[in-house]
């Protein structure tokens, strides 16, 4: 059995600290999805993680900020003085790794909306969100790339969330209310697909992933688009669509 990374079980241990003292928080990237994966996706796509990125409401980031302090994490004071309200950054002591603090909201090449989301599920943000902050990035990488292959491995579409479950309709609807966030996920899921023979040894893995990418795409060009995606679509590709993320110097 593949060993749970000594980042993963501090990632579990950080919920559970939360959640023993009322405070919400739940894990995302690829520790996230590493604690959803199957031992066998593990084997073949796990890799190193060096850092925590957790998400966590607005309104308990004081309650968050004492407890990361009790815990032994040291704050960026100048980022989290400048960033605060939206984001915060600590380090683990000796600085081994750093946990970004995510706030109501993820925000990098697209702004995702978590509200009503947190709560879900009782260790990870949803798999439909997880989905999300991967295939959002306007440059995607192949770490990324291999996350959300990952993901899709273990993870039937669906219509709603659960273990095994990817909400695919909460994906849709989504995307349909954003032009721009459409269009760098569609992107992205022919990317991906592009990279799975790569990243997959076995036929039947391939055949799984990719089926499920192109129906994710299917579904997501069948959702009726809002009044706002229209009109974007009119100026399309001419003006970007995507944020350019702000560096975080560690």
């Amino acid at each position: 059995m593949t060993e749970e990374p000594q980042i993963v079980s501090e990632g579990r241990r950080l919920v559970e600290e939360a959640t023993a003292r009322g405070v919400v928080v739940r894990l995302l990237g690829g520790v996230a999805i590493w604690l959803r994966a199957s031992e066998h996706a593990r084997e073949m796509l796990g890799r190193e993680y060096p850092d925590l990125d957790v998400v966590a409401w607005k309104k308990q980031s004081r309650a968050l900020r004492d407890l990361l302090e009790k815990l032994g994490y040291e704050p960026e004071r100048v980022f989290n003085a400048t960033h605060g309200a939206q984001r915060l950054l600590y380090y683990a002591p000796g600085r081994a790794f750093h946990i970004d603090v995510f706030l109501d909201e993820f925000s990098m090449s697209h702004t995702l909306d978590l509200t009503g989301r947190l709560e879900i599920e009782p260790l990870t943000l949803p798999a439909a969100e997880l989905l999300l902050t991967k295939l959002q990035v306007a440059e995607l990488n192949r770490k990324d790339a291999s996350d959300a292959v990952m993901l899709l491995l273990d993870h039937e579409l669906a219509d709603d969330d659960g273990p095994g479950r990817l909400n695919a309709a909460r994906v849709a609807e989504l995307c349909a209310a954003d032009w721009g966030l459409y269009t760098t996920v569609t992107d992205n899921l022919d990317n991906v697909q592009e990279l799975v023979p790569e990243l997959l040894e076995e036929e039947v893995d391939r055949t799984t992933v990719g089926a499920r990418l192109r129906e994710l795409e299917r579904r997501l060009d069948a959702a009726p688009k809002s009044r706002g995606w229209k009109l974007r679509a009119k100026v399309g590709r001419r003006m970007r669509w995507y944020e350019v993320p702000e560096e975080v110097v560690r």
